[in-house]
């Protein structure tokens, strides 16, 4: 069973559960560090804030694809086991990997003289595709007897958490706009995960296997109230019960009481999220927005007719109150270049701060990650193509359970030292706008006559 003291509960909550922070989508977004929420007048803005798919005035439709390069360096851990005191060799890890983002259908109408916008869109909430290998030396420091010990760590994880969603956005008022989506979350990705260790001629390993599904849907509700200079946003995602399924496999060397589970679906509390969000335009070439965002992490929870599951943190495993509520704090800057010929070309940068649900269970210090962006774009015609860079860091006092006996036995105490996190991301979307003409003689065609 699943709880924070178990091989299984380790391996999940340091191998699996560290990738999740609520993003929107979108290159001109993440350019302005992701304050978005204020501003969202592209297609995208249904990740943001639906209400901004109002601002739309024609049928488009949109792509968005992201390359990520995330790298981790462990240094200067140390393990304390059965009385030896033994020094870990500096490793560092990455993994690159790309991504569909977002792709999105969007139509604009007129009802009632004001602006009424439809969408289909998909999304990649989370891309949880990564693999790294780890491979170092556990060495006794000075006086302390014994050999050394050498640990390979191969972690693989492949798939994804998406969204499918249908939003509409009204223009109730010129200082008004209201939004609303429906999200059905369809999550399924696979984690394996092999530690080897070998002292002298002993070799002891543990290999994991668990399969996941998580199917759910919720509503995202969105308002923007706009002047001619300022304007305000406001977004809410509501909570909900999701269904989640999982297969779990243990196998062992020498043979130490693997096994292989039945699939076993329960359910689990996705938790909700509010974000308000500030834009100021002091000219017409200048934009200044911020956003703040809180995810309640800490209501995500099993529900089981399990007493030992029901309860239970989907990160940590435990049934306390170690996994935070995380607040996002987003900051941007865009600028308009006119040149001679009449093309606008912005400048973008931004800074955000995301914390993460993840708490070492040692240190007791939460994973936060920093970030800074600079973007831009060009626009020619009914083409659009919007391009940002993000580079994001994290840097903390951690532990890791690396020797075969801390996961399965729970020996000694876990490897403690600095986790050091550096990730490098390219964003770039792409918009076609259409004619609205056709398609409102076209609906006006099927729903009213001629």
């Amino acid at each position: 069973m699943l709880s924070a003291q178990s091989p299984i509960g380790t391996l999940i909550s340091e191998q699996s559960r560290t990738n999740f922070t609520v993003q929107g989508a979108g290159a001109r977004a993440m350019g302005l560090g992701g304050a978005f929420i204020a501003v969202a007048d592209d297609a995208t803005a249904v990740s943001f804030n639906p209400a901004g798919l109002a601002q739309l005035l024609h049928p488009e439709v949109s792509f968005v694809a992201t390359g990520t390069q995330h790298s981790v360096g462990y240094e200067d851990f140390e393990t304390s086991n059965r009385g030896r005191v033994l020094a870990v060799s500096d490793a560092l890890v990455s993994s690159t990997r790309f991504d569909p983002l977002f792709i999105s259908a969007t139509a604009p109408l007129q009802v009632g003289g004001r602006n009424l916008v439809l969408q289909l869109s998909v999304q990649r909430a989370f891309a949880l595709t990564d693999h790294t290998q780890r491979n170092l030396t556990e060495s006794p420091v000075a006086s302390t007897p014994g050999l050394p010990t050498r640990v390979t760590q191969d972690v693989s994880q492949t798939g994804q958490i998406d969204l499918y969603s249908l939003a509409a956005a009204y223009e109730v008022s010129q200082r008004i706009l209201l939004g609303l989506s429906y999200n059905q979350w369809r999550g399924r990705w696979d984690l394996a995960s092999t530690s080897l260790s070998t002292t002298g001629t002993t070799n002891t390993a543990v290999a994991f296997r668990q399969a996941n599904a998580m199917d759910g849907g919720n509503f995202n509700l969105g308002l923007i109230w706009r002047w001619p200079t300022w304007s305000f946003g406001l977004v809410h995602r509501t909570g909900f019960h999701a269904d989640y399924t999982f297969a779990t496999q243990l196998s062992t060397y020498p043979g130490q009481g693997g096994f292989t589970g039945a699939p076993m679906t329960t359910g689990l509390h996705w938790p909700s999220g509010t974000g308000a969000g500030f834009a100021y335009r002091p000219s017409d070439r200048w934009l200044i927005t911020a956003d703040l965002s809180q995810t309640l992490w800490s209501t995500t929870r099993y529900m089981s007719s399990s007493s030992r599951l029901n309860g239970q943190s989907f990160f940590d495993f435990d049934k306390g109150d170690r996994t935070p509520n995380a607040t996002d704090a987003h900051l941007g800057l865009e600028y308009l270049k006119i040149t001679p010929s009449g093309s606008v070309i912005p400048l973008r940068a931004g800074l955000s701060r995301e914390p993460q649900p993840v708490v070492d269970a040692v240190t007791g210090i939460q994973r936060v990650m920093y970030r800074a962006s600079v973007g831009s774009g060009l626009k020619r015609g009914p083409v659009g193509v919007d391009v940002a860079y993000r580079y994001g860091w994290s840097s903390r006092r951690a532990s890791q359970s690396l020797d075969v006996d801390q996961i399965l036995n729970r020996t000694g105490s876990p490897s403690v030292g600095a986790e050091h996190i550096r990730e490098h991301r390219l964003d770039v979307s792409t918009i076609l706008q259409f004619d609205r003409r056709p398609l409102e003689r076209a609906l006006r065609y099927l729903f009213v006559g001629d």
